[in-house]
């Protein structure tokens, strides 16, 4: 990083405060202070606290694996279909209706007993029960996808806005491996456009993720912070590349633009979404300043597209070379991103980044320009070094960030918020920074 590139880098001090003692803000332009992941996971409740079934056993793991191939899956895929096929709102009756049964049994039977710390709080210790087994059972990328398309049955709050949808072409150069057409939802929170635009990049490993699944959440969050939202479509490996999927958020984004100001467009992204929101940001201050390490098969499209007004990155997915630190560490315990994930996941990386994978990962890239960031993420969390290390390099380039940590949390928590405390608390901090960043530019 060019020295005069960088700004001073101290220490990061804690600031602000919550009713209890898992959540830290820091909004110093100074580097994030990581603790070591030794002291982070020492003491914790694992296994939901018992020791008969351990998910390390090969043998285990084995029979779960024939089991699954021999009982579950030639019925699974009717199942899928069958639950889809029944309209939104049931689901969501089903869902809710469950929850509402389980959790109090779970709360008066097992009590905070089986979450990884007694301080999280009774609905994540429930929530753990429930999900802790995911890392018994085999990921496929079918089941991937079928499980965030349903993200929008986990919201209790009702879409109620207009939602459009968009397939048009668009007149730009095109790279002759490419497509012209943008794809998305497009929610109007409101009668008339509004003064601001969410654009919203959905995640999932880039291996799963739809903009139906995510419509539930981010209609709210746009009703909320009084935005229109525009869900953009990117296609998903392992049927793309890397750098296709890049061309998709880039191509929504730019065709956003000719929509609305560019200084009216705020961003949001979701994990791996997350990490494309990052290059979407990086990738534009490269054009405005002409460096040259922009792609060319992104500078037709962004030589003269302005810079968004900030972006919110959710448990971002940010380094693509070898898995290392948290992502191998916490993945343990993590409920989202467990062992099981990882063996499904990661060797897409050594076959569809397109190129260099240090290249491809926001943390090694320039953020010179960028815009201001929100970045939620739990130090529990298989991500956490992702974040703090995007945090802490966007920091060296002076990018202001605000950072939320939460404790014992597991990956993108937040879409957990109508059923755990925490999730509704960290929604809460990033649509507050969406509602600050439209004030702050009103001043201008």
């Amino acid at each position: 990083m060019p020295p005069e590139e960088r700004v001073e880098a101290r220490s990061c001090e804690f600031t602000g405060t919550t009713t209890n003692a898992t959540f830290h803000c820091c909004t110093s332009t100074l580097p994030y202070p990581k603790r070591p992941l030794e002291d982070i996971n020492r003491g914790l409740n694992l296994n939901l606290g018992q020791s008969i079934i351990s998910p390390n056993s090969k043998t285990l793991l084995w029979v779960i694996q024939f089991l699954d191939r021999l009982l579950v899956r030639w019925w699974e895929p009717y199942f899928q279909r069958l639950w889809k096929s029944i309209p939104l709102h049931l689901r969501k009756k089903l869902t809710f209706a469950a929850w509402n049964v389980y959790f109090p049994l779970h709360k008066r039977l097992l009590g905070r007993t089986t979450g990884i710390h007694p301080d999280a709080s009774l609905e994540y210790h429930a929530m753990t029960t429930l999900a802790w087994w995911g890392r018994m059972i085999p990921v496929t990328i079918e089941r991937m996808r079928f499980s965030l398309s349903q993200l929008s049955v986990w919201s209790n709050h009702p879409v109620l806005s207009r939602v459009e949808v968009i397939d048009e072409p668009i007149a730009c150069p095109i790279p002759p491996d490419q497509h012209w057409h943008v794809k998305g939802l497009y929610v109007h929170v409101a009668d008339e456009p509004t003064e601001y635009t969410l654009l919203w990049i959905y995640g999932g490993a880039f291996l799963a993720g739809d903009m139906e699944g995510n419509l539930g959440p981010a209609e709210r969050v746009g009703r909320e912070t009084g935005m229109d939202v525009f869900l953009v479509h990117h296609r998903l490996v392992p049927e793309v590349q890397m750098k296709d999927m890049l061309w998709d958020v880039a191509l929504g984004y730019h065709w956003l633009t000719l929509q609305r100001k560019s200084t009216k467009v705020l961003v949001l992204g979701i994990s791996s979404g997350a990490g494309l929101a990052t290059r979407l940001c990086q990738s534009v201050a490269e054009a405005m300043h002409g460096r040259s390490t922009l792609p060319d098969y992104l500078s037709s499209i962004l030589q003269d597209t302005p810079l968004p007004a900030g972006a919110v990155l959710l448990g971002p997915f940010a380094d693509y070379t070898t898995p290392r630190g948290s992502l191998i560490t916490n993945a343990t315990h993590d409920l989202i991103v467990n062992p099981r994930v990882l063996e499904s996941g990661l060797p897409y990386l050594e076959t569809h980044m397109g190129g260099s994978r240090r290249d491809h990962s926001p943390i090694y890239r320039s953020f010179a320009g960028c815009p201001p960031l929100c970045v939620v993420t739990s130090e529990h969390e298989a991500v956490y070094d992702h974040a703090i290390d995007l945090v802490n390099a966007a920091r060296s380039y002076g990018v202001p960030v605000t950072l939320g940590v939460w404790k014992y949390m597991c990956h993108v928590f937040t879409f957990l918020s109508s059923f755990v405390p925490e999730g509704e608390e960290s929604m809460q901090f990033f649509i507050q920074w969406l509602k600050e960043q439209q004030q702050r530019k009103q001043l201008y």
